[in-house]
């Protein structure tokens, strides 16, 4: 259902395929709390909502929580509307107050080359964000979608980088930086999104247990990680503190930025192997 002159959206985002075994998967140590978080309506009847906005379809559930469709009634405007998830903690408050500040401090940040986040609050237990409607592709889909110079290429990663630098120049590190996290605008313009993962600077990720299995076919690089720490982020783009479970840095961002920039001038990421390290 879609409120009387809410607009019919173009859906960009395809469902995730199984992250069983796929090293670009996001990896983070946290339960989902969403299955008893979905939209509802105000009454019987009613659109479902998430807070005061209308949902129109569920676009994409991925390792942090689902992403919405959604339409704001009272500002006339669209909107991606995103449930995250808040981590296991003994005391779960504990993880939404986190997030809810992190959230909050993003929609602070004004910046052309960020995905605006309107607001953030929390909805049954979890955080709830909602954020600027990008009619377009992310960089993956845009790389494949024709040949691209490697002017058109740097260009595109150079207006990236400027979103990157502005959420470091507010103290936040994003730790999940990779081609699906940058959007490619139908107007050109690029942004950086997917700040689920965001963390201040010098902060850690929620310890937990994150499990996979793993065939004896499988490259051990291929597959979702197990084991207790804080370890949040894309194996294939993290950097080598990350993996030693250390604080993320700007430089960490920037280390993902450089594997992203040559994969998408070269095709392929700098680093293969049979395992992860």
């Amino acid at each position: 259902m879609r409120p009387s002159g809410a607009p019919e959206l173009a859906e960009t985002t395809a469902p995730p395929a199984s992250r069983e075994h796929d090293p670009l998967a996001t990896v983070v140590s946290a339960t989902p709390p969403w299955e008893s978080a979905g939209p509802t309506g105000r009454d019987a009847g009613d659109p479902p909502r998430i807070g005061r906005f209308v949902v129109l379809r569920e676009v994409g559930r991925g390792a942090m929580g689902v992403v919405y469709a959604g339409y704001d009634d009272e500002l006339d405007r669209r909107v991606a509307l995103k449930l995250v998830q808040t981590g296991s903690h003994d005391d779960p408050s504990l993880g939404r107050a986190q997030l809810l500040r992190e959230a909050q401090a993003l929609a602070r940040l004004i910046h052309p080359n960020v995905v605006a986040v309107h607001e953030a609050g929390e909805f049954h237990g979890a955080v709830f964000i909602a954020m600027e409607y990008v009619d377009g592709v992310d960089l993956q889909h845009w790389l494949a979608h024709k040949p691209r110079s490697w002017r058109e290429v740097v260009a595109a990663l150079r207006q990236a980088g400027e979103g990157l630098r502005a959420a470091h120049d507010v103290g936040l590190i994003h730790r999940d930086f990779k081609p699906s996290n940058v959007l490619v605008g139908a107007d050109g313009r690029v942004r950086v999104a997917d700040f689920g993962l965001a963390t201040r600077r010098g902060r850690t990720g929620a310890s937990g247990h994150v499990s996979g299995t793993m065939s004896s076919s499988t490259s051990p690089a291929l597959v979702t990680l197990a084991g207790s720490g804080a370890l949040v982020g894309t194996p294939a783009y993290m950097a080598p503190e990350q993996l030693r479970r250390e604080p993320a840095t700007a430089a960490s961002d920037q280390f993902a930025f450089c594997v992203t920039l040559w994969e998408a001038l070269y095709g392929r990421r700098p680093f293969a192997g049979d395992s992860l390290e």
